[in-house]
């Protein structure tokens, strides 16, 4: 399946007729608690992640969340 993946084409061999989004984002790498999720423009709520079912051509922004900060 091809998908958008932060502009990017991204082909995703799946072998599961179902792909989830929470499978989907720890096959790709991300830590699930690091992240937020934007799936064909709508933010996407992590405890539905389970259960959001990811088809041929969405379009995902993934944002990674990132601490720190500067002293002054």
């Amino acid at each position: 399946m091809q998908l958008k993946i932060n502009g990017e084409i991204k082909t995703i061999n799946n072998s599961n007729e179902e792909l989830l989004m929470e499978a989907l984002l720890e096959n790709l790498g991300y830590k699930p608690q690091l992240v937020v999720v934007e799936l064909n423009g709508e933010i996407i709520s992590p405890k539905v992640w389970t259960n959001t079912k990811i088809k041929h051509g969405d379009c995902l922004e993934v944002v990674t969340i990132v601490g720190g900060g500067s002293y002054s």
